[in-house]
């Protein structure tokens, strides 16, 4: 994918992604395998995403939301699990807000938003997790509407 080839980059996720899905499908309760599962998907997602394949890299996004959101309803004290969550719901956002479907958009992003402010409440020295939250707030604010002063960070 670095290199712009992004039909063999897809070719090669998908394998990985073929791989973590039978891994995942052994064992369901393995958590490290379904997290690799969704992070496969997100690969995916990614290179369809860049090759304009809208509809395809949206499923694939929400395939990967789905196991994170079981994973945080598992442990909901993994906050790497939980920032995860909250990228999944960004990547959605985007892709929707590409497909103009700006309502299902601001809602992807808020949700996310709402999980980065979370962690931001318990990890208030995070840079990272306040470049999160500005990303979120920029993103809705591209879509019209910006974000509530209650809402912004500290």
């Amino acid at each position: 994918m670095a290199q712009g080839n992004l039909p063999a980059a897809l070719q090669s996720y998908q394998a990985d992604l073929a791989i973590a899905a039978r891994l995942a499908a052994k064992d369901a309760s393995n958590a490290e395998w379904q997290h690799d599962l969704s992070v496969s998907y997100d690969r995916v997602g990614d290179v369809l995403a860049m090759q304009g394949n809208l509809a395809e890299a949206l499923q694939s996004y929400r395939a990967s939301l789905a196991i994170r959101e079981r994973l945080v309803a598992v442990d909901a004290s993994n906050a790497s699990w939980r920032r995860d969550l909250a990228v999944s719901h960004g990547k959605v956002g985007v892709v929707l807000a590409q497909q103009g479907k700006t309502a299902e958009a601001l809602d992807a992003f808020a949700k996310g938003r709402e999980i980065i402010a979370r962690l931001k409440e318990q990890f208030p020295d995070s840079t990272s997790l306040a470049d999160d939250l500005a990303w979120f707030d920029a993103e809705i604010a591209k879509l019209g509407r910006p974000a509530q002063p209650e809402e912004t960070a500290q």
